[in-house]
């Protein structure tokens, strides 16, 4: 029996951040999830809720087993969702550290579940601590993520956003974006960007979420990478949830993958 009133929406992100992140209940992802869900995040295609998805998720949640993910920012819409978060808890594989570290996730939803989503966590900050054994501090909680109106898909935010993602060099330089990282090289400092590939853009109302493949130049931003590797070509991948205001892009908060840039460049120096 489902208590409340909540909205469709605001019960599905519920059941994936709480009923099953952090109460680690695998049958409520069964729930939420179509059969078909699949999952895109660092490079990385996880096809099937049961076959692909899964698997790899309670992987980490046997890794972290007391994790618990803290939600700072949603959007709640009629056939989409997203969501702004932290994931923290203390590793087996280091035990004793524990790690924080943000990111974004978008989801579409068809026939009440969640068919297919997309993310990008800053993996490369939870490596960094749980070698450290120093927690990065977490941002206060959203008071009532669950709460918010739901509302429908709006063409003209998702104009806007859309050309604002057109200018590469915008995206990583506006005073408007909000990088989710804690220490480290930042995005600009990373790739020199030439061109972004969207991989999916959905909106609420005057926000929307959005994933993308940012293509560029390394920027040598890493301490550990060769000197000469700078201005190879790169990828980093990168999700955002965009505010819209008179036309304008007014906020956005951006996540990327550093970690998957830091090993494909690793990868090359060892090829070398």
């Amino acid at each position: 029996m489902i208590l409340g009133n909540l909205p469709a929406p605001a019960r599905l992100l519920r059941g994936f951040a709480t009923d099953f992140l952090t109460s680690h209940d695998r049958a409520e992802a069964e729930r939420i999830m179509a059969p078909g869900y699949r999952l895109s995040i660092g490079g990385h295609l996880f096809d099937g809720r049961d076959g692909s998805y899964l698997p790899a998720t309670c992987a980490q949640l046997e890794q972290f087993p007391g994790l618990c993910v803290t939600v700072h920012d949603v959007m709640l819409g009629q056939d989409c969702l997203a969501m702004r978060f932290t994931e923290h808890g203390v590793s087996t594989r280091n035990p004793g550290r524990a790690a924080a570290w943000g990111g974004i996730t978008l989801f579409r939803i068809a026939g009440g579940q969640l068919a297919q989503g997309w993310a990008e966590e800053d993996y490369f900050a939870r490596k960094r601590q749980l070698k450290s054994g120093i927690c990065d501090s977490i941002c206060a909680p959203h008071p009532a993520p669950w709460d918010g109106p739901v509302v429908p898909r709006d063409d003209a935010t998702e104009q806007v956003v859309s050309q604002w993602l057109e200018d590469p060099a915008a995206v990583l330089s506006s005073p408007v974006v909000e990088p989710i990282l804690a220490e480290g090289p930042g995005l600009g400092e990373l790739i020199r960007p030439s061109g972004l590939t969207l991989s999916a853009l959905v909106s609420a109302g005057p926000r929307a979420a959005f994933h993308v493949e940012c293509h560029g130049a390394y920027a040598g931003g890493f301490d550990d990478i060769p000197a000469e590797h700078t201005g190879i070509p790169v990828v980093l991948m990168m999700a955002g949830l965009a505010d819209v205001a008179a036309g304008q892009i007014t906020r956005v908060q951006l996540s990327a993958d550093r970690l998957g840039l830091h090993r494909a460049l690793l990868d090359g120096s060892r090829g070398q």
